[in-house]
């Protein structure tokens, strides 16, 4: 195909730039509204940037070394405030309800976890449009200055020590991922090598690392799927993050999910306890480690926290225990097998699913539950507001939505729900 002159006008669901050269509409990544770009089709829909003919005036000189060519941070050639503005914008849509997002305190080195690929020639993140391509990580401004120091002594001890990395297209190698987590309030950091089955010296990397984290763990993933968590073998120091949020201590096991942005995670926390004012009986899904469930118990004669995660689950517990928190308790399962079995009625119920949204017995059990308030919190609003559509007898009452992701299209949404 031939290239072609296109004029950016605005952005599709994936944060891509829409391009449209007479009738005809393409996406674009790293194209922005007000560009005028030069691109070559790949496909009917599709269109790869070559070269900026015409910069928008919303356009800046992105800081990374590697963007475009890392697949993440896409954009970050748009200057913040058209970011905000855009994610705003999104929201106006979905919901034909004007809202302004809330900045993130941070939007330099915020991310508490990275998880970076290991490959032969870098440690990093996979290549723009490329399955098994990875570039270094060594300058990334996600999650803290120290990670390029955390890469190249990993790099440099894994060559020493002869240890191959893992080929996603033959399926043979060795080590896999390398996850660094850290406690940005609490100074914590916690590295996790994800490999095959074999024998990883884990003492050895630990003193190679020396004084850049306290706990070090080895997990195994012998199984083709491509993720970054394992079956732990052994670790070093403790098997889990220390962190805190708005007062709350909290235990992550090395795998678990937490709030990726802190910083503005507390903000959100003080969001929904705004919402909330006070709870009665309260029903926290997808709870995590007890994020929701301990910051809000306060709030609540009785929290009910429910997680896929058995880990997770048992993390939450303890961190009731050590926050001295006797109202909340946890169960293990999915959502959507527990909820229905439930017999007692909730106040208030705060839901934080996945991307993909609530799962459809959930919506039914939540409509056959009926609390009297929904908290809606999720950071992809597409899901969220077809779900919202689909509970029944509910009103909008609030909407808010903060930056959680800068220099990306994601934005996180928190909507009201009353009866």
């Amino acid at each position: 195909m031939n290239e072609i002159e296109l004029e950016i006008t605005g952005f599709g669901k994936g944060g891509a730039g829409i391009g449209r050269a007479g009738r005809k509409r393409y996406l674009v990544d790293f194209a922005y509204p007000g560009d005028r770009v030069l691109a070559l089709p790949v496909s009917r829909k599709k269109a790869r940037l070559l070269k900026i003919l015409r910069a928008g005036d919303a356009r800046v000189e992105p800081r990374c070394e590697h963007f475009s060519v890392c697949g993440s941070c896409r954009w970050q050639g748009l200057d913040y405030g058209s970011q905000l503005r855009y994610k705003g914008e999104l929201i106006e849509k979905l919901f034909s309800r004007e809202v302004e997002v809330e900045p993130s305190p941070r939007i330099w080195y915020y991310r508490n976890r990275m998880d970076f690929t290991i490959a032969e020639n870098a440690i990093g993140m996979r290549r723009y449009s490329s399955f098994a391509e990875v570039e270094s990580a060594e300058g990334c401004l996600l999650l803290s200055k120290e990670s390029d120091e955390i890469i190249r002594l990993s790099r440099k001890f894994f060559r020493k020590r002869e240890l191959a990395a893992y080929n996603l297209l033959n399926k043979q190698g060795f080590l896999r991922y390398l996850v660094v987590r850290e406690g940005k309030f609490t100074g914590d950091r916690l590295i996790s090598v994800v490999t095959t089955a074999g024998e990883f010296p884990l003492e050895s990397y630990a003193d190679a690392l020396g004084e850049l984290a306290e706990s070090f763990v080895w997990a195994i993933n012998d199984s083709p799927a491509d993720v970054s968590y394992g079956e732990i073998s052994s670790f070093k120091g403790r098997d889990y993050l220390e962190e805190r949020l708005a007062g709350i201590e909290y235990r992550i096991p090395a795998f678990s999910f937490f709030q990726t942005n802190p910083y503005q995670a507390e903000r959100m926390l003080v969001l929904v306890r705004k919402m909330l004012g006070s709870a009665g009986r309260l029903l926290d899904l997808y709870c995590g480690v007890g994020t929701f469930s301990l910051a809000l118990a306060d709030l609540a004669g009785e929290v009910l926290g429910i997680e896929e995660d058995a880990k997770a689950i048992e993390a939450a517990g303890l961190n009731a225990k050590l926050n001295e928190i006797s109202n909340a308790h946890f169960i293990a399962g999915r959502a959507e097998d527990v909820l229905p079995g439930l017999e007692k009625r909730f106040d208030v119920a705060v839901v934080d699913p996945p991307r993909a949204g609530l799962h459809p017995r959930v919506v039914r059990a939540l409509n056959t539950l009926r609390p009297e308030v929904v908290v809606y919190v999720s950071c992809n609003p597409r899901t969220q507001a077809e779900d919202i559509r689909k509970l029944d007898g509910y009103e909008l009452e609030e909407l808010k939505a903060l930056d959680m992701f800068p220099h990306t299209p994601h934005v996180e949404s928190i909507a009201l729900l009353t009866r």
